[in-house]
């Protein structure tokens, strides 16, 4: 009984150590398999596409969590580890391992990190190696995707393209639209009304009587 209140006590004391830390990742990846930004302006359509990619990837037992860095802020009280993927990866990995031991991809926009609870991670890192990260935010979060399936490929497994279409492809297509609106609000009638101005001179009734 003793022993087993004990453990109890560990465990609601561990989350609380994680907080304190002040790093924002051990929280979220307590409960949940990605750890996106909160701040970061990442579109709907690669977030989406990254949490259906790692939970695909999960329910064909390629085991993984990831975390996805985009600035300092999103590291809390381990800023220090900003442009240090492998280093972060290895200490959020420990941070976690309480309530989840297993592959953890970490991206920033200097590169990938990879951690599996001190295994050997030297394929995985052959892998990254070949990704290009992306450098703002939502190219960030498609380079993890693709990051997530081309570690699955090397284990053999296809991962489904999640149905949401590409993020990019549909951010220059809201784009598209915007440009579109802009000029049937602002330039058509702009030209409509220098046209009846032009009229409105050229009519006889301006001429002089």
């Amino acid at each position: 009984m003793v022993i087993s209140a004990l453990a109890g006590a560990l465990t609601l004391l561990a989350p609380a150590a994680a907080r304190a830390n002040g790093d924002p990742a051990s929280d979220v990846l307590l409960t949940d398999q990605v750890f996106l930004p909160f701040e970061a302006p990442i579109s709907n359509s690669a977030q989406n596409d990254l949490r259906k990619t790692v939970g695909e990837a999960n329910k064909k037992h390629f085991k993984i969590r990831v975390a996805v860095i985009a600035f300092t802020s999103d590291l809390g009280t381990a800023v220090s580890l900003w442009k240090h993927p492998q280093s972060y990866s290895e200490f959020l990995g420990k941070e976690i391992a309480f309530v989840y031991t297993g592959p953890l991809l970490i991206s920033m926009p200097c590169g990938f990190g990879f951690y599996d609870e001190g295994r050997p991670v030297a394929s995985e890192k052959q892998v990254l190696a070949k990704m290009k990260p992306g450098s703002t935010p939502t190219p960030l979060a498609d380079s993890t995707t693709a990051a997530v399936r081309a570690l699955a490929a090397a284990k053999g497994m296809t991962l489904p393209r999640p149905s949401s279409g590409s993020s990019a492809t549909r951010d220059r297509l809201v784009l598209g639209a915007a440009v579109l609106a802009f000029l049937l609000i602002l330039v058509f009638p702009a030209r409509l009304i220098r046209r009846r101005a032009r009229g409105g001179e050229q009519s006889p009734s301006a001429g002089p009587r």
